[in-house]
């Protein structure tokens, strides 16, 4: 068997606060943008300062700064989940980073696919394109066929539904995974348990 690699005296406090810090930063990450800052693009406040489709790009953007914190959190987690099996030497935390690689998949889906798509149509609706080089303003009139334009604003709103979707069911994996560390007091013992069982009956 395998012994395992004894670091330096502070690791394990170290690796507890490591993957408590980085829950913490996702979880409330998700939850500032999905409850507080998100719904701001489209208040009548932002609105009468950024109209239409003004505060739909800038919450576009932001939008893609979401997921690429769920990405930079999600590799943060696998390094952790794999620097802590390192240390103690128990069994490969494979459910726990199943956990946070359908996390990673959500995230790309919602970013990389669904995003750019959103991108699209959200200028076919309103009948503009962006200008990726030149003087401001950065966006110009472009004319579309209305049923173009109908057919744009149907596959938006369906698919700006079926975004939110994903970030509520990533927000809800999220939030029991930051249950189970805050738990194990920042371990991950959904392996552990099971290795435990086995030194205790395998006698």
């Amino acid at each position: 068997m395998a012994q395992p690699i004894r670091l330096h005296c502070g690791v394990p406090g170290f690796l507890r606060f490591l993957g408590l810090f980085n829950a913490a930063v996702w979880v409330g990450g998700s939850v500032f943008f999905s409850f507080l800052a998100g719904p701001v693009f489209f208040s009548p406040e932002v609105k009468s300062i950024t109209p239409p489709p003004y505060n739909g790009i800038v919450a576009q953007a932001m939008l893609g700064r979401y997921f690429t914190l769920h990405l930079l959190c999600g590799m943060v987690a696998i390094g952790h989940l794999l620097l802590e099996r390192l240390y103690s030497g128990d069994v490969f935390p494979g459910r726990a980073i199943a956990l946070v690689g359908v996390l990673l998949g959500l995230a790309l889906i919602g970013g990389k696919f669904i995003g750019p798509k959103l991108t699209v149509w959200h200028q076919q609706e309103y009948q503009f394109k962006l200008k990726s080089e030149g003087e401001p303003p950065m966006i110009e009139p472009a004319a579309y066929e209305p049923n173009v334009i109908q057919n744009a604003k149907w596959k938006f709103d369906v698919w700006h539904g079926v975004s939110q979707l994903i970030n509520l069911v990533m927000l809800g994996l999220l939030t029991w995974r930051f249950w189970r560390l805050t738990r194990f007091d920042g371990h991950d013992n959904s392996s552990t348990f099971g290795q435990r069982k086995r030194n205790l009956f395998g006698k």
